[in-house]
């Protein structure tokens, strides 16, 4: 069976073109080019396609699944030519299974005297598949046999040094399968992304030697374009966290009617709290969500992203259904983690080093007041974001001050210090409305409607940004230690008077606000969540001092552990590089941030450093 001359023909002229190829072949095979690269990783099968070998493959740039009985050489030869006419060399990956289960060898078969930095890639790239399996072994073979037993090369060594093109072929153990052909498919998803890893690293240390290198990054080398399976999952998992409103829905509606409930009865009688409506049926959701077939996606770092965002989903939905019982507190652990013990130290610290600001009375600054504030700071972003609707609204169901996607919800009884104006405006506007902003722009949805585990990262990067205009006061950072205490005495059995009581007689808290922080971290059940503004603080500091970039992390809404993924799509040009905000730029941030990334202690961040305790 052989390819017609006119496909073949149309390859490699949309590759002379510098455009993307993406074609199905006879009985089942594909070619996929994203964009001219000069690398092919090439599967061979007989009867059947064996999804898990092709989806080791279809993690690339490029890529040949065909029958073995199909006539690819003039296919090969002919995309081999117009490559290295564009970068000057070639190179062809063949992957195919090792023989049987129980051999737990990586073969390479490569020449010894050719590109020995891909080899090496390889070589050192299988050997760190061993941290998730072991035991494991990497072999390599020189031989000019670089093709599986009982075929022939795909091109001729004559054919192949007519054209600058070096083959290798990789044999790869089934150490994702059991005997019977059974997946371990938690063990797979690690082995493919890893290797998927290592094929991108060999193939641009064979650009970055033998050709003419237009790759920046190893990670260029990945896919640009979003197959209507990544985008149909990513807008799906949107639409459920969106139509879900978790933190409004576990959010009371009277809280501030059960405060001056709570004063007349002498802080003695537990509050009765109201909850919105749950306009979804959880069931429904989680239905839609596991209908979604993720392992069917082939990008390894989406179908991570959104794997990850499902479970949590799952976990949010299973709050609501247990919204008010004993089951919500252990379902926010799962959720948002448990407070580690040095968050907890770090908390504690704070609280006794850090001394509260004096009690004189300080002017203070109305909700209308801030929100005119507000729509002037959001002046700055309209032109930025012009499809994006920026926002404030003053309302009577919302205590304090929140944002809910693009608009700053503010509660028509808050008051605040004016002094903190600033500090509070770049909290909420110039880092939660911002990266949602920002969000918008990206190709994914999940950047705006945040992906799994975004808060301590959102929060931390929201406190850094007040202490980086000059508003980050001891009072403030009291609030964020004490909160990680609240939710320990709600995680150690503490009911919500026993809370209260703690931070208003133990630590001097005034009424009101330790009637707000008990209610935020007992509301629903139990949400620990609030231990992640002070948990995304210390671990975005660590990151920093770690020589990480502050850019990427205005992307969109995300976890720190996520970052990785997120630069690689930006490597990628999948993902755009994100609008800062204005006052980043200034000497004063600019000078903070090094200090930062010196490794500052959070005790210093405070920009009134009268109030710490020498």
């Amino acid at each position: 069976m052989s390819l017609e001359k006119t496909f073949i023909n149309y390859v490699c002229r949309s590759l002379s073109n510098g455009k993307s190829v993406n074609r199905r072949l006879p009985e089942g095979g594909k070619l996929f080019i994203d964009k001219p690269l000069p690398y092919l990783c090439v599967y061979r099968y007989a009867d059947k396609e064996d999804t898990y070998l092709s989806g080791l493959l279809k993690t690339q740039g490029a890529y040949l699944v065909a029958r073995q009985d199909l006539e690819i050489d003039e296919l090969l030869f002919c995309i081999a030519a117009t490559a290295s006419h564009a970068f000057h060399a070639f190179m062809i990956i063949e992957l195919w299974m090792a023989p049987e289960n129980g051999i737990e060898t990586f073969k390479i078969y490569a020449p010894e005297d050719r590109s020995p930095a891909t080899i090496k890639a390889l070589k050192e790239g299988f050997e760190d598949i061993e941290a998730v399996y072991n035991p494991l072994k990497v072999q390599v073979l020189n031989t000019v046999q670089r093709h599986p037993p009982g075929l022939t090369p795909l091109l001729s060594l004559e054919r192949a040094k007519e054209v600058g093109t070096l083959q290798v072929g990789i044999e790869i153990p089934l150490i994702y399968q059991d005997e019977k052909g059974n997946l371990y498919a938690l063990l797979y998803r690690k082995v493919r992304r890893k290797i998927s890893q290592v094929l991108k690293k060999a193939a641009f240390e064979f650009i970055r030697v033998q050709t003419s290198n237009q790759f920046g990054h190893y990670l260029t080398l990945g896919k640009t374009q979003l197959t209507q399976m990544i985008r149909s999952a990513d807008r799906q998992l949107a639409e459920v966290s969106e139509k879900m409103s978790f933190l409004l829905r576990v959010s009371p509606v009277n809280q501030s009617v059960e405060f001056e409930n709570f004063r007349k009865h002498h802080y003695s009688r537990l509050p009765e709290f109201n909850y919105r409506l749950i306009s979804l049926d959880p069931e429904e959701e989680k239905r839609r969500l596991f209908n979604l077939q993720l392992e069917n996606i082939e990008d390894p770092t989406l179908a991570f992203l959104f794997r990850d965002k499902r479970m949590e989903l799952e976990k949010q939905l299973l709050m609501l259904e247990e919204r008010e019982s004993k089951n919500f507190l252990h379902l926010s652990n799962s959720l948002y983690g448990e407070v580690e013990k040095d968050i907890i130290q770090i908390a504690k610290e704070l609280l006794e080093e850090v001394s509260a600001e004096e009690s004189e009375e300080r002017e203070r600054m109305q909700a209308e007041e801030f929100k005119q504030l507000a729509l002037n700071e959001l002046g700055q972003y309209r032109p930025h974001f012009p499809d994006v609707e920026l926002g404030v609204e003053i309302r009577k169901d919302i205590n304090g001050i929140m944002v809910s996607k693009s608009r700053l919800l503010i509660g028509e009884d808050f008051s605040l210090e004016g002094a903190r104006a600033e500090a509070l405006l770049q909290h909420e506007v110039g880092t939660h409305i911002l990266t949602y902003g920002n969000g918008k722009h990206q190709p994914f949805k999940l950047f705006y409607a945040g992906m799994a585990g975004y808060d301590p990262l959102q929060e931390g990067l929201a406190v850094l940004a007040e202490y980086l205009v000059g508003g980050l006061t001891a009072a403030r950072l009291r609030i964020l230690a004490i909160r990680v205490l609240a939710v320990e005495s709600v995680c150690d059995g503490a009911d919500f008077i026993e809370t209260y009581r703690m931070l208003n007689q133990d630590y001097g808290f005034a009424e009101k606000s330790a009637f707000n922080i008990s209610t935020r971290v007992h509301r629903g059940g139990g949400l620990t969540k609030d231990a992640a503004y002070l948990k995304g603080l210390v671990k975005l500091m660590e990151y920093m001092k770690k020589g990480g970039e502050v850019e990427p992390l205005y992307a969109g809404k995300f976890a720190l552990a996520h970052v990785p993924f997120v630069k690689e799509l930006i490597h990628r040009r999948v993902v755009k590089t994100p609008f800062l905000p204005p006052y980043i730029n200034s000497e004063q941030a600019k000078s903070r941030l090094e200090e930062v990334r010196r490794g500052i202690s959070i005790t210093k961040l405070i920009n009134h450093e009268d109030s710490i305790r020498h």
